[in-house]
């Protein structure tokens, strides 16, 4: 089922009924719609009147009030740009480049654990839902790096929990902790990933995404478990 070019236009009512905008740029696939197929993000490109930040927390709200809400997210930031690339619950992806007309107001960082947590978890469902776009796509080499670099980010949550609790981030030794991702088999995920390779690299982001779940919960930060909504989601992509 193609959903982009409808997406695409409801997308730009919203993000010009909230941001002061100059104009609104497709690309991507949507250019070339022959090439759409059901694991196309939307590309878009916003140019943004003045050099006022885009609020992220509020596009992201809004997003989620009008189509689905987030599954996960990941935003990448410059002078004069800011990218936030989402995955929504019920699998659409897009791709939003806010560009400003110089560079940007300059807005205070969030250094707390909480707000480092946040940006680490928010990444790793972003990507955790990539990983099935390039599984549908067949492309198992991106899928296991992706994969791994989901576990990459269960570690680093692990990481921040001792800074927090050791109040420093700096540390000569460190105290022999388990690390789950080397005591993972990576079974496969699901029958319907059947051929070797890309059921197991389904099997490990359903297992780093069980992981995440677990750690999160022990930090107690009122995180809800989304493994198992990644299951349903990968149902939805790729079965058939």
């Amino acid at each position: 089922m193609i959903w982009q070019t409808g997406a695409a236009e409801e997308m730009s009512g919203l993000l010009a009924g909230m941001l002061e905008i100059d104009e609104i740029k497709i690309g991507g696939s949507l250019k070339n719609p022959t090439e759409l197929d059901v694991f196309s993000d939307v590309d878009m490109e916003i140019f943004i009147a003045g050099n006022t930040p885009v609020n992220i927390k509020e596009v992201l709200a809004a997003v989620s009030g009008r189509f689905a809400p987030v599954f996960g997210y990941e935003v990448i930031s410059h002078s004069r740009k800011d990218v936030i690339r989402l995955c929504l619950e019920n699998g659409m992806r897009f791709d939003l480049l806010f560009r400003y007309s110089c560079d940007k107001e300059a807005l205070d960082r969030d250094d707390s654990f909480a707000g480092k947590v946040d940006a680490v978890v928010n990444q790793f469902w972003f990507i955790a839902a990539l990983v099935l776009a390039k599984l549908g796509r067949r492309d198992n080499l991106i899928a296991a790096h992706l994969a791994l670099e989901a576990w990459q980010l269960v570690v680093v949550v692990q990481m921040l929990e001792r800074d927090n609790k050791k109040g420093t981030s700096i540390h000569r030794f460190g105290d022999g902790e388990a690390v789950p991702v080397l005591g993972c088999s990576f079974i496969p995920g699901r029958p319907f990933l059947d051929y070797r390779t890309a059921g197991k690299i389904l099997g490990m982001v359903y297992s780093a995404a069980g992981h995440m779940d677990e750690a999160l919960q022990k930090l107690d930060l009122g995180y809800a478990r989304k493994g198992g909504r990644l299951h349903i989601l990968a149902e939805q992509l790729l079965e058939g």
